[in-house]
């Protein structure tokens, strides 16, 4: 039967009986029953269909029913879309929770929405489910997406169980009936921001809000084209599902609507090892991936000869005027778009192979801004870096910074320009992914010159913004710089909270975003800082502290950064620094091997860090430049509580856990 294509599910299940058992969905290093192996295993179309339908049915016999609330306490695997699939097919409402949180983080939001079922992915999480449970949370049932070893509490269910429970008690037809029953304006989800100034609260997300983001993420040329060829590419997923970027980007455009391959990388930690093994085609992340790519690069070039560093600068600065050209449609001289092609052969070529890059076609940074001399580093490789902007509160997306023609119609183009742009998908897509380089090929070469001198060079994207706004959004900065949205993807307000929602809207209907920005002449838009995050000294001068932060993280051996100001008389800094590179760094100057702490306290390690710092002063305006710092021997992390389950840094922890170090530069 055929389900509408208005809601997640809907388009879930029709395209689970498009694809069948002929195309793969989900790959991860998980078994059948959620188990880790050490074997890739995976699940086609067909399989997850069936086992979400399965798991839908179970859900039902324990009395789930539409409008119920139920939790997924799970990093991102096949299962965690799986359970969400099931969620949406019973009309309940999923409450996804990072894996990361405490008991009592757990407690509060499992409380507070209302949700009396938790999905865990693991023995360990639905352990402390259990937890909360007997600290008063009303939990009434527990089902873990994976074995449980030992005797199972009352209430402790598997997800294989749950399945079980399903079967022969509930008809194929009563569950279609339900994932038709679902409409747009039914809530799909109560996403609980990261609370890097308070209290989380739980943004409510309707099917409407969800599609809405689907059509508005996937409406470039290029995506249209490559959904019309049937191109099923590979992702490499890694990014939580319980946050609006990951679970839009990967889950809902990726696999819903371009029929994209889901893979799971292990963890943050292993992607490079995964990069390697699964060569994929797309790669969603946040900036710090990026910068690692570019930082780990720049360090081994600088310990190469003179000659090998010559020919990297060189290279870079080829990047360099391709990304340019880029940022405003322009062609290359023949005379740069030939050294470009030998830069690619000669350097980018090797540097994607090492990486486990060479298939990637797409990028996309999200999360955080991102460096203008990494965006350009990575869209040298040939890989077509996007950013994005958005907020929980949007579904995500906002302004999408995708490559799409300038001032090219592609409707218009006629028998020869349709030529040309499938031409410019096929080398830029379809070989690319297959790992196969235009400039290695006679034929290829010859072929992208002809679609780069006709339609391709009309292709634009500017690094350093993060695009226009997306299809049916409008947009406008307030008289004090904030940025206001309004669209069909702008969430229905927060859960429980009427107050705080009247609060996040203006009077005629503006989602305040809490963010400032400026547009430029052609309408892309510029990050400045989070609205709170900005500071006054008590000279009186406004610094917005991320655009620096940003420039010292963009140094190759530091890694965080958090910048003081406030009310003070000048600016300092808190500076952790990248560990695995000063430690390289040490190898190669032949200091003697020690701990983090020694090595911070290290008379050459200082000099290096000193001498990065400095670099940044001389780019600053006397009053933004950073007076003292303080270097730290441990990063700040999620589970040490100074950053969000997103990375981003909670200030007002920082500062009260350094109060003392924060104070000695202010009175020393």
């Amino acid at each position: 039967m055929a389900y509408r294509m208005d809601t997640l599910c809907g388009i879930f299940h029709n395209q689970a009986l498009r694809y069948g058992d002929q195309v793969e969905l989900l790959r991860a290093k998980l078994d059948k029953n959620g188990d880790p192996s050490s074997q890739w295993h995976s699940r086609t179309w067909k399989e997850t269909r069936d086992e979400a339908i399965g798991l839908a049915k179970g859900l039902m016999v324990l009395g789930l029913k539409k409008g119920d609330r139920i939790v997924i306490f799970s990093e991102s695997r096949p299962r965690w879309i799986i359970a969400d699939q099931a969620i949406q097919a019973c009309g309940a409402i999923g409450v996804p929770l990072y894996p990361t949180l405490t008991v009592e983080e757990l407690g509060y939001m499992t409380s507070d929405s209302g949700s009396k079922i938790v999905i865990a992915s693991s023995q360990d999480r639905g352990e402390m489910a259990l937890k909360a449970k007997a600290h008063g949370v009303p939990i009434e049932k527990i089902i873990t997406m994976c074995s449980w070893n030992g005797t199972k509490p009352e209430g402790v269910y598997t997800f294989d169980e749950v399945i079980a429970l399903g079967k022969g008690k509930i008809s194929d037809e009563e569950i279609e009936k339900k994932i038709n029953s679902v409409g747009p304006d039914d809530v799909t989800s109560i996403i609980y921001t990261s609370g890097t100034t308070g209290k989380q609260k739980g943004a409510i997300l309707t099917q409407k809000n969800w599609i809405s983001n689907l059509h508005q993420c996937s409406n470039s040329t290029l995506l249209r084209r490559q959904r019309d060829l049937g191109i099923h590419l590979t992702f490499l997923v890694h990014l939580p599902m319980c946050h609006v970027f990951g679970r839009t980007s990967d889950y809902h455009v990726g696999a819903l609507q371009q029929g994209g391959i889901l893979v799971f990388a292990e963890s943050f930690e292993k992607i490079p090892k995964n990069l390697l093994e699964i060569r994929p085609n797309v790669v969603i992340s946040i900036p710090r991936l990026w910068e690692k790519i570019y930082d780990t690069t720049k360090s081994i070039v600088s310990r190469q000869n003179k000659t090998t560093q010559s020919i990297f600068n060189w290279a870079l600065k080829l990047g360099g005027k391709y990304s340019d050209a880029m940022a405003t449609a322009t062609r290359m001289n023949q005379i740069d778009l030939l050294q470009f092609a030998l830069a690619n052969v000669l350097v980018f070529n090797k540097i994607k192979k090492t990486a486990g890059l060479d298939h990637v076609i797409l990028g996309i940074s999200g999360g955080g801004k991102l460096s203008k001399d990494v965006c350009v580093f990575i869209r040298s490789l040939g890989i077509q870096l996007s950013e994005g902007y958005g907020l929980t509160e949007t579904s995500p997306v906002i302004n999408f910074n995708e490559p799409e023609f300038k001032g090219y119609d592609p409707s218009k183009a006629g028998w020869f320009g349709n030529k040309m742009i499938d031409l410019t998908v096929d080398l830029m897509v379809t070989k690319q992914a297959k790992g196969l380089s235009p400039y290695t090929n006679p034929i290829r070469s010859l072929s992208l010159s002809l679609a780069y001198n006709t339609v391709a060079h009309k292709l634009q994207i500017k690094p350093g913004t993060v695009g226009r706004p997306v299809l049916w959004t409008e947009e406008k900065i307030a008289e004090d710089g904030e940025i206001l949205v309004k669209g069909p993807q702008v969430f229905k307000g927060y859960w429980n909270l009427p107050e705080a929602t009247a609060e996040a809207f203006t009077e005629d209907g503006w989602f305040k975003t809490g963010d400032i920005g400026e547009f430029d002449k052609e309408g892309f838009l510029l990050i400045t800082d989070r609205k709170k995050e900005l500071f006054v000294t008590s000279g009186g001068k406004n610094i917005a502290p991320h655009p620096i932060e940003l420039a010292l993280t963009a140094k190759p051996y530091i890694e965080q950064v958090c910048l003081l100001g406030d009310a003070r008389k000048y600016v300092c800094a808190l500076i952790v620094p990248d560990f695995p590179e000063l430690h390289r760094f040490s190898k190669h100057s032949g200091i003697p091997a020690c701990s983090d702490k020694d090595l911070v306290e290290s008379a050459q390690i200082k000099e290096l860090i000193k001498k990065q710092v400095d670099e940044v002063n001389e780019t600053l305006p006397r009053y933004e430049q950073i007076k003292y710092y303080k270097v730290l021997d441990k990063p700040f992390s999620v589970e040490s509580g100074e950053l969000t389950p997103t990375l981003k840094l909670k200030r007002r922890i920082v500062f009260e856990k350094f109060k003392d170090d924060i104070e000695k530069m202010y009175t020393n």
